[in-house]
């Protein structure tokens, strides 16, 4: 049985506000141990299940999070910015099922360190018409290679979303989100037993979990918080982007993968104009 995670940050036991999960935050050191410990702890629930081989996709930023010596020898980390698939990246293997580990929910929802995407670049994303977070985001490009999500862990907001719109999902709540910038946390060496024990039953249970697949074509609306960034992003070509209004950018695909590429590149091209540039001093 072969494993794939991919693991955000804010989502992390203990994790509560925005400077602890920037690199240039006196806390961020501290933020990289609690990161270690949940994915040990999922890693060990995979092992636990049966499986073979765990790969695990360091996705929240720049994907140099993750020190691999704190890490359980037995998994196979993926590190690094220069990324196809960016927070999907290693789905591409053929793997029996998916967890994601340290999740959020979306810009706008109640939620610790809400946002979709890009701090505050992206204010809404849209897949088909509905409003979705970005572990849909990230799931929907697993499902495409038919592997089902089968276990979230984030706040108590994200894990209840993720339940309402992924049928038989596992989760475990790290924390109770109070406000964008303060929760409630459980301790890690708690949330380390909950996700190891909350991993093990998911992984036993992935044939009963679909894959998260939209059939036929895509539409993935994104609503920028500048007019710059649109007509950034509609540089990925015009047969892949359509504008909508002044700051929302619709990419068309065939298919999700085909969507979901244009919209990384227009994230690249759009991700050249900030307008909170302080966050990344």
């Amino acid at each position: 049985m072969r494993v794939y995670i991919s693991m955000d940050a804010e989502g992390i036991s203990g994790i509560y506000k925005l400077g602890q999960v920037m690199p240039s935050n006196k806390e961020y050191d501290y933020a990289r141990k609690l990161m270690a410990g949940d994915i040990n702890a999922a890693v060990a629930g995979a092992f636990d299940a049966g499986a073979e081989e765990v790969f695990v996709n360091d996705a929240h930023n720049g994907g140099d999070n993750l020190h691999i010596t704190d890490l359980d020898e037995r998994m196979i980390l993926c590190s690094g910015g220069d990324r196809p698939l960016t927070m999907a990246e290693g789905c591409q293997g053929e793997y029996d099922c998916a967890l994601l580990i340290g999740y959020h929910t979306r810009k706008g929802s109640k939620g610790v360190i809400s946002h979709s995407y890009a701090y505050g670049s992206m204010i809404e994303l849209r897949l088909n018409g509905k409003i979705i977070s970005e572990y849909e985001l990230i799931g929907h490009m697993i499902g495409h290679y038919g592997t089902p999500v089968v276990f979230l862990s984030g706040d108590d907001i994200v894990t209840a979303d993720a339940r309402e719109n992924v049928p038989g999902i596992h989760t475990v709540a790290t924390k109770r989100a109070i406000s964008n910038g303060s929760a409630a946390c459980l301790h890690p060496n708690v949330t380390a037993r909950m996700i190891r024990e909350g991993v093990k039953k998911a992984v036993e249970d992935y044939r009963n979990i679909k894959p998260m697949r939209v059939e036929g074509p895509v539409r993935l609306d994104c609503r920028y918080s500048a007019e710059a960034q649109a007509w950034k992003a509609m540089m990925v070509g015009e047969g892949r982007a359509e504008r909508l209004d002044e700051v929302t950018v619709r990419f068309h695909g065939k298919d999700y993968k085909e969507a979901y590429e244009a919209f990384v590149a227009a994230a690249a091209l759009a991700g050249t104009f900030r307008d909170d540039a302080e966050l990344y001093r």
